[in-house]
This record gives structure tokens, sequence and C-alpha cells, in this order.
């Protein structure tokens, strides 16, 4: 079955039996939170948990029993169908967070599923610092599963061919580590793991060595290596990174939001030996020229304006702070409302420009990624050339990625249109935010940090936030998450849907 400029009812019920799957698999992944609030004696949080999966799997077990089985996939209606996934996902994830009296209204519920999901890492919960455990879980599994990819849990068990690369890419991943798809995904979640064991039990043995109990580390350690590593920027508590005061701690979250920020190509290289690769590939030359910059930037603006106590304060803060930004992880070990009343000017910039960069193409951070700034950068030094030598001259322009590539103009002309689509996202989100009479630096950051899925915040985003711009958020969520591929798909569908009916 194809995906025709005027779809029928096999189309989307092909379509919808892919979506259903996704809320079969994120209704599953509530059951671990519940069972944590019955053994935590949470009974109110593990209730709420168990509606919420309930509810999720009598609605995808009706569309597998109504609907008929999915057999051929095109890849339109895999990239679609990843585009509405990532639409009715929250919808369900948001069910035990309403439901939990926890969020006044259920756009407030839905912000935070979307903003977990997309590892955005912005909140309008009111009291984090007392909310139950099991939905504190959540929050950060959510993270976890939506910085893997809630399309790849689905497809390390099921979908093929065509419709599982559509899907896949509709996701915003492009690199196939392995020959397929599925084994792809595999691997994918066995180094998550491999790196979750590695960095959660040092996370556990920092919070050990600061005090904590064990108990309470182990959960904490968990809860921050989901959102590190998947670069979400959740965090058990309202003051996030900062509630600890532990260089440790800090110092591992550090390494694991680096690694959330590399690809998993790179990864893979790494695993099987190839260290060259590391210093080979375009994106890592990028990535390590914007942070040396950006961090010269910022430390320049906080040594002026004497932000903190002594050299050392400075140095720690900013490097964390900076790592958090350009990673995308989102973690904060100062208070937000610093960043616009006493950093001054250069390190807010500096802190906005990592934002909108971001990590690597096939991590779990957002953004706009290092390998769209370094073909950009190609292309523009390819035309400087050009512009020098005899008309007929043609230059040849090659960089690495895993192998190497010549550069191909379409590429660059790709590349430089996500480009522009997030800075135009970023601008829309400022002009809302002006708009409800926000300050323009402020609306920037914010904007900024929402689009671009990192989650630090100058105390616009709160529960008391406008609806529209709440909304306007979660718009920009959405559409930096999947870099705009599968949700132009979407708006094409519903289209040529709409259009077929007259």
């Amino acid at each position: 079955m194809t995906l025709t400029l005027r779809p029928d009812l096999g189309d989307l019920a092909t379509i919808a039996q892919l979506v259903a799957r996704v809320v079969a698999v994120v209704s599953l992944a509530m059951l671990l939170p519940a069972l944590f609030g019955l053994v935590n004696g949470e009974r109110d949080a593990a209730a709420v948990m168990m509606f919420g999966a309930a509810l999720g799997l009598l609605l995808s077990g009706i569309a597998e029993l109504l609907l008929p089985a999915v057999d051929d996939v095109s890849w339109g209606e895999g990239m679609v169908a990843a585009g509405l996934s990532w639409l009715v996902a929250p919808l369900v994830c948001a069910l035990p967070l309403y439901a939990s009296g926890y969020f006044p209204t259920f756009l407030h519920a839905y912000f935070d599923a979307m903003s977990a999901l997309t590892c955005a890492g912005l909140s309008v919960l009111n009291d984090l610092d007392h909310l139950p455990d099991a939905l504190n879980l959540w929050r950060h599994l959510m993270q976890f599963l939506g910085g893997q990819g809630i399309i790849l849990v689905v497809l390390t068990f099921f979908a093929g061919g065509g419709g599982a690369v559509g899907m896949y890419a509709g996701e915003a991943r492009e690199d196939k580590i392995l020959p397929n798809v599925r084994r792809t995904a595999r691997f994918i979640w066995r180094a998550s793991l491999v790196y979750f064991v590695i960095g959660g039990s040092a996370l556990t043995l920092a919070l050990i060595a600061d005090g904590m109990a064990p108990g309470s580390a182990a959960f904490h350690a968990t809860n921050l290596f989901f959102a590190a590593f998947d670069t979400g920027g959740f965090a058990p508590r309202s003051s996030s990174v900062g509630y600890y005061h532990s260089a440790a701690v800090e110092g591992v979250l550090i390494v694991l939001m680096v690694a959330g920020a590399l690809s998993f190509a790179l990864h893979y290289r790494l695993w099987q030996g190839d260290a060259r690769e590391m210093r080979r590939n375009l994106e890592t030359r990028v990535l390590a020229i914007s942070f040396t910059l950006l961090s010269t930037m910022m430390f320049a603006g906080l040594v002026t304006e004497l932000v903190h106590e002594d050299f050392v304060a400075t140095l720690r803060r900013g490097l964390f702070q900076m790592v958090s930004a350009h990673s995308g992880a989102g973690f904060a070990s100062v208070p937000g409302t610093l960043f616009s009343s006493a950093w001054g000017v250069l390190a807010p910039g500096a802190l906005i420009l990592a934002m909108t960069i971001g990590g690597m193409s096939g991590s779990t951070t957002g953004g706009i990624k290092a390998i769209r700034l370094g073909l950009v950068g190609k292309q523009l030094a390819r035309v400087a050339r050009q512009v020098a030598l005899p008309r007929d001259a043609v230059v040849v322009s090659r960089y690495h990625h895993l192998t190497t590539h010549v550069l191909n103009p379409d590429v660059a002309r790709a590349a430089t249109m996500v480009l522009l689509l997030f800075g135009a996202l970023y601008l829309s989100g400022t002009a809302v935010g002006l708009f409800y009479g926000y300050p323009l630096e402020e609306s920037l950051f914010e904007s900024t940090s929402a689009a671009a899925g990192v989650g630090l915040s100058v105390g616009i985003t709160s529960p008391t936030m406008p609806a529209p711009l709440m909304a306007t958020y979660v718009g920009q969520m959405y559409l930096g998450r999947l870099e705009f591929i599968s949700a132009l798909a979407l708006m094409g569908y519903v289209h040529s849907m709409l259009r077929g009916r007259r």
C-alpha cells in the first residue's frame, strides 16, 4: 500500500495501526512507575499510573482488533505515522499526570508530557519537590523513551521494510549504524543500557559519598541518568542540579551530557575501537570549535560581571552551564533567574547560541545540529573559492562524517533550509513572548530553549504563563524534536485528505 496524493481509508488504517503500537509501548512503560509506586507505598500515584496504562492499552487493543493487519507499509506512511505518533503519545502519557491532581489543566499535563518525550526539559509543574516518587520516575522515564525515540522502541519489536525506514527517518534519524533499521534500534538500546549501568552506578556512588542514603541515591541517580544521557533536563527537585551542591555529581553529569550529545553512529565506531573517527568527523570538529568560542565568550561575560565569588566557582558553574546548554541537557546548577538578572549580556548570549546549535545528528540532543552548521560552512567556503578562480574551474569540497563525502549542492541546500527553519522557529516563539510583555532577551532565551529541546529557563515557563504561549512552546518542542520532516509530511497528508473530499 502506498501513500497516494489522495489517501484512502486503507492508508488511514495503516497509519492508525502504527500509531496504536506506539500507544501500546508508552502504555506498557507506565507499568514500571506503577509497580514502583506500589512497592514504595504510593498507592494513589500507582493507581493513576495503572489507569493511564489500562486506558492506553485498551485503545491500542481496540485498534489492533478492528483495523486490518499491517503487512505492507510504505516509506510515506511510516513518515506520517511518526509525525502523528509524536502528537498522540504525549496525550496518553499526560493522562496519569493530569489524573494525579498536580496539574490544574490538561494543557499543563500535556505540556510536561510533550516536554518530557521531546527532551525539552521545561516544566509547568507547580510543586515538584512534593511530587510522589512514582510520578517523578514517570517524568524521567518519558525522557528516556523520548530521547531514545518512541518510534525506535516500536521498531525494536515491530515493523520492517519501507515503513520502518520512514518511521525511523520521521523521528529525525538518518544514520543506519547496522544493515537494517531493527538491528540499529537494538544496538542503540544495548548501548544505552550499558551506559545506564556505568553512569547510574557512578552517580549513585557520588550521591552516597555526599551523604545521601543508598535508596534515595539510587532513585536520584536513575532519574538524573535518564535526563543527562538523553539530554532531557528534568531533575528530581525544583532547584535542578543545584540541589545537590556536589562537584562530583556535576562531573559525572558532564560526562553523560557529552555522551548524549554524540551520535550513536560515533558511539558504535568508538565501541569498535575506531578512535580516529572522533577527531576526523566534521561534527566533532564543529562542536570543538563552537564550544571553545562560546565558552570563551561566556567566561568573558562572567568575569566582567563578577557574578560568582571566585575564579574556581566561576569556572565550575560556567563550564557546567555551557555543557548543559550545548548538549541540550538543560540542567541548571544556578537559579535560572540569574541568567537574566546577574549574568549580564555576553554569558546568556553565549548560552543562547549554544542552545541553537545543539549536538550531533543521530544523538539524543536537539537544535540545528553540528553537521548542518558544518555543511553550510563548507558550502560558503566552496563558493568563496569558486569566486576567486576562473569561471570554468570546478571546486570540489569534501568532508568526513563516518566516511568521506563530496559535498553535494543539494545536501548543502537541505542543510541551509533546515537551519533557516530553526531560525524562524526560534523567532516565532520570541515574537509570542514579546506579545505577552516579556523582555526581548528573556523571550529569545525561553523560545530557543523550547525549540531546541534544552530546558534552561529564565522564569517565563511557569504554571501561570499564558495558555497561548504554553501552546506555542508545545508546538516548538514538537517541530524541533522532529526537525520538521515528519511534521510537514503529516500536514501534507491532512491537506491531501481534505482536498480529496472536495
